[in-house]
């Protein structure tokens, strides 16, 4: 199915592995690196690299406890995961862990070889103190950092398409480019064109549905 499309398996709840995938070309020499950054940029330009983590994403509110507020999990390298947001963040690695720069980040425990894939997932927290409207303080990027000590890798990005029927034994895997496309965090039920999450009341929601879109 063509972007904008709903990513099988994405969010909270989420006891999946196959959610979004990057095929290396070529391998590496050391385990790949999730980090968040801020975007100083409005999607879809974006920066090349992340050099801040200033906005409300990784700051927090009040309502959560002044907490990072999106996590990652390298499910090539972790077990069945359900309910996996975690309480705190992790000063460096953890996995899964609350996303932070080079302050709280992923390291996959695996290192891809020729053609090999890595998966991941992602999920937020969004407190009902949060910014309305949240285009900006919600801008980010994520960014993988690799090495490597023969040919430089081509990484292609894809993600496990709900709406081609794409299941965890049988992904539909459907390509998309950074930059290009974006992951948006979006209330659960959510059809095209309407990219909304709707913050509580009170306390804190937790993102059940991803989708990639332009």
């Amino acid at each position: 199915m063509p972007i904008p499309s709903k990513v099988f398996g994405a969010g909270y709840s989420s006891t999946v592995r196959n959610v979004f995938k990057i095929n290396w070309s070529f391998g590496l020499s050391a385990e790949p690196q999730y980090q968040m950054w801020d975007n100083s940029q409005t999607f879809p330009l974006v920066d090349i690299a992340g050099s801040t983590v200033v906005k409300e994403a990784f700051t927090g509110t009040a309502g959560n406890s002044n907490k990072p507020m999106y996590a990652l999990a390298s499910t090539s390298s972790l077990g069945t995961i359900s309910g996996w947001l975690p309480a705190v963040e992790v000063a460096g690695s953890a996995n899964p862990n609350r996303m932070k720069g080079t302050t709280n980040y992923v390291t996959d425990t695996t290192i891809p070889g020729d053609n090999a894939d890595t998966t991941f997932n992602i999920t937020a927290e969004f407190p009902f103190d949060a910014a309305v409207p949240s285009s900006s303080s919600q801008n980010i990027l994520l960014q993988v950092q690799y090495q490597y000590t023969g040919n430089a890798p081509v990484l292609a990005y894809s993600y496990n398409d709900d709406a081609a029927t794409g299941t965890e034994s049988s992904p539909v895997w459907e390509p998309f480019v950074p930059g290009v496309n974006g992951m948006r965090p979006v209330n659960t039920g959510t059809v095209a064109g309407n990219y909304k999450f709707t913050l509580p009341a009170a306390s804190v929601s937790y993102v059940e549905e991803v989708w990639v879109t332009t």
